[in-house]
């Protein structure tokens, strides 16, 4: 297997591997290296080590250097431009009449002859009109990209009711399927305003424990089946699948929440028994 080293370019965004050309390269280390959209600056953040060739590009391109003072004087120059970038995109968008575009952030290539900006609409927009027209005022070539709300929010960070910064932002790759059903499967209330994220849509978070809420509840009763306690016979209420506990109410009116390990399904009634029942319901 070769030897390679792992680049990041943005702090929470894909891990690309290159040839280290036999340098001694440490993580944290800064370095300039070719990318589809020429060179640019990243961080070492896995030294050099084997990995397996399926997981490499078809063609693995060596680092061009270390990255000088000049060079990350150079990157800081350009992200300093940023804003008054954005600023001029908005008003453009604005004369253009593209109203629906919400321009959310700029980013120059190391060599400054690419500008990519990222933007969020409600559904498809035709920007190649503005794409040319920005070309001309920053004098370079101008890209758009059309990104989502989970993106949006990954850009923008921030801080979520948990009081930790958005997965997104600080730690998450990729975003995996999160449905209402992950909601339900953890009985948490359907309430909007505390299953969505920053984004609008749900949160990614309603995924992380899921299998383990689908795999303790396999081994639970479900609420409505008869169970039986060493004090007698019941109905399952309600479980409660962090604790694996379970609340019963018994036959006799009391409600008890016990752990799931001391209680067992019952046997089904017979139906002479359920007749009886139901007639001295009758009764009463």
């Amino acid at each position: 297997m070769p030897i390679v080293i792992g680049v990041k370019f943005r702090r929470n965004g894909p891990l690309n591997y290159y040839d280290p050309a036999n340098d001694a390269f440490v993580t944290g280390d800064r370095v300039v290296a070719e990318t589809a959209r020429g060179p640019e600056i990243g961080e070492v953040v896995m030294p050099a080590g084997d990995v397996a060739e399926a997981l490499l590009p078809a063609e693995l391109k060596p680092l061009l250097r270390r990255a000088t003072e000049e060079d990350l004087a150079h990157r800081r120059a350009l992200e300093a431009k940023a804003p008054d970038q954005i600023r001029v995109a908005k008003e453009r968008v604005h004369a253009f009449g593209l109203e629906s575009m919400k321009i959310i952030a700029a980013t120059s290539s190391f060599d400054g002859g690419r500008i990519l900006f990222d933007f969020s609409a409600d559904g498809r927009v035709d920007f190649r009109e503005l794409a040319r027209d920005l070309a001309a005022t920053f004098m370079c070539r101008v890209e758009l990209r059309q990104i989502y709300p989970r993106d949006e929010s990954k850009i923008q960070d921030g801080y979520g009711p948990c009081g930790r910064r958005l997965c997104c932002s600080s730690w998450l790759k990729e975003f995996a399927p999160v449905s209402i059903k992950h909601a339900k499967e953890q009985g948490l209330p359907l309430n909007p305003t505390k299953l969505n994220g920053m984004c609008g849509k749900l949160k990614c978070c309603l995924v992380y424990e899921n299998e383990q809420y689908v795999e303790v509840k396999r081994s639970l009763p479900e609420p409505g089946a008869e169970v039986e306690l060493p004090d007698g016979r019941g109905t399952v209420r309600d479980i409660n699948v962090p604790k694996e506990q379970v609340t019963v109410a018994m036959i006799g009116g009391a409600v008890v929440t016990v752990p799931a390990e001391q209680l067992r399904l019952a046997e089904p009634r017979s139906a002479e028994a359920d007749a009886g029942r139901r007639k001295s319901r009758r009764r009463r």
